[in-house]
């Protein structure tokens, strides 16, 4: 699912300016923008008319007419020269100020697989969806991630582009196919347990319960320790040119929601995770298998578990 962002003249602080200086502030916050939404499968989109738009007054080029400068051919060919060629390098120009704001309104399209959302500070625009910051928008990725995963590959390449603060084993993405009915069927609740752990990495509470308790609270689901070592939940990790060999990753979360509710059939789903030491006092969390239980009972450590309920 590709994110959308569109930027135009609503994208501004304010529609209106007075010297060059001000209209080039104005673009110049639109690389920093880009910096802080650099996620896998998020573009940005800058409407093709954003000079020519009047929806708030007085189009760009007509307020440029109107500076003190405004007549300069070469002021105007140098602000011209930096558009294309610094503040919107690299964004598509695929679309008009109105068609951004259609797309806006409207629901992700799964056909096309993707979604718009308009970046708009001052709140200028009344549309679905559109953020002021840049916490609104990692509010919005990560809700496209959860119900929007598409399949294991493109869920996996966002959720560790976007979660950035996690470690995640080589073999990490195999793990996701290891889930008989589905890894998609589950994605808003690994989304909610990636979020958890990722907001609380690194981590500086030295109690190994309350270390569990901790991310427990903030995912809403239970985490716990398997309570015993085994090779199958060892896990090599090789982070920043450090080798972590054999690291204990028996520690999971057990997120128990299915996308959609009403089926109450036995299911086995975890999230294993271990704790690396970064300094004395603080860890950064490794994410070991998303999807499957290990199987202490087996040398393949994702075969699947033998169902223990008592058969009526």
């Amino acid at each position: 699912m590709k994110t959308l962002i569109g930027i135009s003249t609503f994208s501004f602080a304010s529609p209106n300016f007075r010297s060059f200086e001000e209209l080039e502030n104005q673009f110049k916050s639109l690389p920093n923008l880009r910096k802080l939404c650099a996620y896998t499968k998020v573009s940005f989109e800058v409407a093709n008319d954003i000079l020519h738009n009047k929806d708030f007054g007085l189009s760009i080029n007509e307020q440029v007419s109107n500076f003190e400068y405004g007549t300069d051919i070469g002021a105007i060919t140098r602000f011209r020269l930096l558009l294309d060629r610094t503040y919107l390098r690299g964004m598509n120009r695929s679309f008009s100020h109105d068609e951004l704001l259609e797309r806006a309104d409207k629901e992700p399209n799964t056909d096309e697989r993707e979604n718009t959302i308009v970046y708009s500070p001052s709140s200028s625009v009344n549309v679905k969806y559109l953020f002021t910051n840049e916490t609104v928008f990692y509010q919005h990725y990560e809700f496209i991630l959860g119900h929007f995963p598409i399949d294991n590959k493109s869920y996996y390449e966002r959720a560790t582009s976007f979660f950035n603060n996690l470690e995640f084993h080589k073999d990490c993405f195999s793990t996701l196919g290891r889930v008989t009915d589905g890894f998609c069927n589950y994605s808003i609740a690994f989304t909610k347990c990636l979020s958890a752990l990722n907001e609380c990495s690194p981590i500086s509470i030295r109690s190994t319960k309350d270390k569990l308790t901790h991310i427990a609270t903030k995912a809403t689901f239970d985490c716990t320790v398997e309570g015993s070592p085994h090779k199958n939940f060892r896990f090599d990790f090789a982070i920043d040119g450090k080798e972590y060999d054999s690291l204990d990753c028996q520690f999971h979360l057990k997120p128990s929601k299915k996308n959609k509710q009403g089926n109450n059939s036995f299911h086995h789903k975890r999230l294993y995770f271990g704790f690396i030491p970064i300094s004395e006092t603080q860890w950064k969390i490794a994410v070991a298998a998303i999807g499957p239980h290990i199987n202490k009972d087996s040398n393949d450590r994702y075969a699947p578990l033998k169902d223990k309920r008592k058969k009526k």
